[in-house]
């Protein structure tokens, strides 16, 4: 049997030992191949921060590299495992190594920890998946712009779910748009949490090698493209939590939004409301009733937000700790994978709804214009709004109401420009 890293030859098998490490290592052989790719470009950079600091010759450090990149390539081409009695991903990588290179490999580990080890997977994970989620995000937005260009006519507005006001089909898809773009600031603000690197804290107080001070910390930072270290050391493992909560939430408002979208959608294609028609392939037939679709895809998307808000809530409960490093942290990686990928997934396919949906005007009910109408009485007349106000309630219960040129309706071209100038000064570079 392979022996862990941190086995000190005190061990010994039994049922009750097997049972307790299946129990301690719970389901990290799966979660961490999510972060393979970023423990083996962690290694790399660490490998390098040995060299510098002359505790590496330079033929060793190239051996290191060599074989963690043939691991690489190996998690690319999905011929990587980990392995249960390994535990994790770190384990997994170093045992492979030592396998295939020998003692040499028991070098890889000086003056690091798991503890600064998987978070630097996470920070790396997460910043890309932060970059990812923010681009979906974006491109909801311009399909929520193009919508809205495309379809000027006459809509319902609602309040109450109570017929209101007259609105238009392109200010509905631009008020989603502009909330997007306002919520895109949260992305940023996580994005900006990602990008501190704690690789070289350790358990989480630092080592006495070079790689432990804080410029040999700075410069690990600058190979792995963070913005700068986290500090002090003693920083690294209270960010636990922290940093995925803000991921999380950035998530979890691209999903409310959507579910709030996804809402009217559901509503406006019934029958009742008939603003709206789905492509088939955001409905499914029912079993039963032959003339029956169910906008089935809107209904999974209205659920989403809560499953991003479970996850974020999750973590932000496990990490309510006294400061340092905690076993119980391990069970924070799960839901973050979990949120994460609701999140993604929740963005792409709204994407692919927004795409499927189409208008279908109805004649508008004259009574939505009683609200213009008594703006133009008001205005004039000189009388008092509130004067207007009473006389046009009067003839509306009277059934006498007749209002003027109805108008106002439709979102601007310029409102549309001003939100296109704000998608395109938010995109990269």
């Amino acid at each position: 049997m392979t022996r862990r890293l941190w086995d000190k030859g005190e061990g010994h098998a039994s049922p009750v030992a097997d049972r307790l490490t299946a129990f301690t290592v719970g389901d990290d052989p799966q979660t961490d191949m999510a972060w393979a790719a970023e423990d083996v470009l962690g290694s790399i950079a660490w490998v390098g921060a040995q060299e510098r600091a002359g505790l590496l010759e330079a033929e060793d450090a190239d051996t290191l590299r060599e074989g963690l990149r043939t691991i690489a390539q190996e998690i690319a081409g999905g011929r990587f495992v980990i392995p249960a009695e390994l535990e994790d991903v770190h384990s997994a990588v170093e045992v492979l190594l030592t396998e295939r290179l020998g003692p040499v490999a028991g070098k890889l580990h000086t003056g690091r920890s798991r503890n600064d080890q998987v978070l630097t997977d996470l920070r790396l994970w997460m910043r890309a998946r932060v970059s990812e989620g923010r681009a979906a995000h974006l491109d909801l937005v311009s399909d929520l712009l193009g919508f809205a260009r495309s379809h000027p006519g006459r809509l319902t507005g609602y309040t109450h779910l109570q017929r209101a006001m007259p609105s238009s089909y392109a200010l509905w898809a631009a008020g989603y748009a502009g909330a997007l773009l306002d919520a895109t600031a949260l992305y940023d603000a996580a994005a900006a949490l990602t990008d501190r690197c704690p690789l070289g804290t350790a358990a989480g107080y630092g080592s006495t090698l070079p790689m432990g001070t804080a410029a040999g910390r700075a410069s690990i930072a600058r190979d792995l493209g963070f913005g700068s270290a986290e500090q002090p050391v003693t920083a690294a493992q209270l960010t636990r939590g922290l940093v995925e909560s803000a991921v999380l939430g950035a998530f979890a408002a691209s999903a409310h939004l959507v579910g709030r979208l996804a809402w009217d959608v559901s509503l406006y294609s019934t029958s009742e409301f008939a603003l709206l028609t789905l492509d088939d392939a955001l409905t499914t037939g029912s079993s039963i009733m032959p003339q029956k679709r169910n906008p089935d895809v809107a209904e999974l998307l209205r659920g989403q937000a809560h499953r991003v808000r479970a996850a974020q809530r999750e973590i932000e409960d496990l990490t309510l700790l006294p400061g340092g490093y905690h076993r119980d942290l391990q069970h924070t990686k799960a839901p973050l994978l979990r949120g994460v990928r609701v999140g993604l997934e929740t963005l792409h396919v709204a994407s692919l709804m927004v795409r499927g949906v189409h208008p279908r005007p109805q004649p508008q009910d004259p009574e939505l214009y009683a609200t213009a109408e008594a703006f133009a009485r008001a205005r004039a007349s000189g009388q008092p709004f509130r004067e207007v106000y009473r006389e046009v309630g009067r003839e509306i219960k009277q059934g006498r109401f007749t209002p003027g040129a109805p108008g106002g309706d439709a979102v601007p071209d310029a409102e549309i420009d001003l939100l296109q100038a704000r998608w395109e000064a938010l995109q990269p570079g």
